[in-house]
C-alpha cells in the first residue's frame, strides 16, 4: 500500500508522462530536421552549415498539444558557421536559407510566409521554425564557449536589423541548475560512466524538467492557443531553472518553484526584466513593457498555479479530481488516477471513526 504522498507522486509522474512527447514522435521529428539540415548544408556548402535543436526540443521539456488537431512546436537554428568571416549581410543571412527551401519543392511546398526571424516549414504533426545566424564572433566552438550567435529580425520588406542571443549558452546554463540531479537521470539510463556525457539531456526526465513540462501543460490548459497574452515558454523555463534549488520530488519541486517563481522577475524603474542568463542584455520580458496585459496574465496564471499546487499538497486526489482536471487537462489527469487507483474509485462516507464504503469501483466518467 502506498500513503498518501506517495500516491500523489506516482499521479504527477503519470501525468507527465501522459503529456510527453512519444519516442516515435520525437524520432521523427529529429529525422526531418536532420534532413532539412542535409539539405541546406548541401546547398550551402561554402557556409559551413551546422544545424541544432533549440527550446525545449533540445531542453527536454516538449508537451504534447492538447489537441490531436493542433502540431508541435521545433525550434532549429540554422548556423552559417562561416558567416561572420564572409561578412554576409543580415538580408543575405536570412535569405540564403529561405532561397535553399525553395528549391527543394517539397519543402517550398511546406514553407509558410517569412517570418520575421524564422523560416516555417509546416508538417503534418508539427511545424519547424528555422532560424538562421551567424557566429557573434569570427568563430563558433562549443568546447571554447563561443557560442553567441548573430540573428536577424525584418522589419520591412527587404530590411532586417541584427538580434543576438545564445541557444547552446542557455543549454548549459540550463544543466547546470540541476547538475546534480541530471547527473544521476544519466546514470540511471546508462551505467558506463565513461559513457555518461553522451547522453542528451533531452533524453532524460530530471524534476526541474518534469516540474516544467507540468506547469506549460497547466497553462495550456488556462489560455486558449491562440492566447498572445499566454506566457511563453522561455519564460517559465528560465523562472523555474532560476527557482529550482536540487529536490529529488517532483511535488517537492513543483511546489518550491511555484513560490519562488516570481523572485526572477526584476522590476525597475517601471521595467519587467527576465535576464537571459547566458546572453545579459537579452531580456525574455521585454513585451511585458510595451503591453500590461502580458504581465497581468502571467501573474493571474502564478496565481492560479500556487492555489492547485497548494490542492495537491492536500493528498486528497479522489476529492479534488474536478479541480486537479482544469488544472492538467481531463486525459492525462484520468491516467494518472487509473495508476494509483487500478481498480476504480471507491466513494467513502465517514461516520465517527468509522469508514463505510457506500459505492465500490465507480466508473471514473462519473467523475469529471
Amino acid at each position: 500500500m502506498f500513503t498518501k504522498p506517495q500516491m500523489t507522486e506516482i499521479f504527477l509522474e503519470k501525468i507527465v508522462e501522459a503529456i510527453s512527447i512519444s519516442a516515435s514522435m520525437d524520432s521523427k521529428a529529429r529525422t526531418s530536421y536532420q534532413a532539412v539540415g542535409k539539405w541546406l548544408g548541401d546547398g550551402l556548402a561554402d557556409y559551413d552549415v551546422i544545424i541544432m535543436p533549440q527550446g525545449s526540443f533540445n531542453l527536454g521539456t516538449v508537451i504534447k498539444p492538447i489537441s490531436e488537431k493542433d502540431d508541435y512546436d521545433i525550434d532549429l537554428v540554422c548556423l552559417l558557421a562561416k558567416g561572420h568571416e564572409l561578412a554576409l549581410s543580415d538580408y543575405q543571412i536570412k535569405n540564403s536559407v529561405g532561397d535553399r527551401l525553395k528549391e527543394n519543392k517539397a519543402y517550398k511546398d511546406k514553407l509558410d510566409k517569412e517570418g520575421k526571424r524564422c523560416w516555417t516549414l509546416e508538417y503534418e504533426e508539427f511545424h519547424m521554425d528555422i532560424l538562421p545566424c551567424i557566429p557573434q564572433g569570427m568563430s563558433f566552438s562549443k568546447e571554447a564557449h563561443l557560442t553567441q550567435i548573430h540573428l536577424t529580425q525584418k522589419i520591412a520588406p527587404s530590411k532586417y536589423e541584427p538580434h543576438y542571443s545564445n541557444p547552446e549558452g542557455y543549454l548549459e546554463w540550463f544543466e547546470s541548475c540541476m547538475r546534480d540531479t541530471l547527473l544521476e537521470a544519466k546514470t540511471r539510463m546508462i551505467r558506463a560512466s565513461s559513457e555518461i556525457e553522451k547522453v542528451p539531456t533531452y533524453r532524460v526526465k530530471t524534476p526541474l524538467q518534469k516540474a516544467i513540462q507540468l506547469m506549460k501543460r497547466h497553462r495550456d490548459i488556462m489560455f486558449k492557443k491562440d492566447d498572445e497574452n499566454s506566457p511563453i515558454s522561455i519564460l517559465i523555463t528560465t523562472l523555474a531553472a532560476k527557482a529550482y534549488n536540487g529536490t529529488r520530488g517532483l511535488l517537492e519541486t513543483l511546489t518550491h518553484i511555484s513560490d519562488y517563481l516570481e523572485e526572477g522577475i526584476s522590476f525597475i524603474n517601471n521595467t519587467y526584466m527576465v535576464e537571459n542568463p547566458a546572453y545579459p542584455g537579452e531580456n525574455f520580458a521585454e513585451k511585458w513593457n510595451t503591453d500590461s496585459a502580458k504581465p497581468i496574465a502571467f501573474f493571474k496564471w502564478l496565481q492560479k498555479l500556487k492555489a492547485d499546487v497548494v490542492l495537491l499538497n492536500e493528498h486528497n486526489l479522489l476529492g479534488n479530481e474536478r479541480q486537479l482536471a482544469r488544472a492538467f487537462g481531463e486525459q492525462p489527469v484520468r491516467s494518472g488516477l487509473n495508476v494509483v487507483y487500478p481498480n476504480g474509485p471507491n466513494i467513502v462516507a465517514t461516520h465517527s471513526h468509522n469508514v463505510e464504503i457506500i459505492k465500490p469501483n465507480r466508473p471514473w466518467g462519473d467523475f469529471f
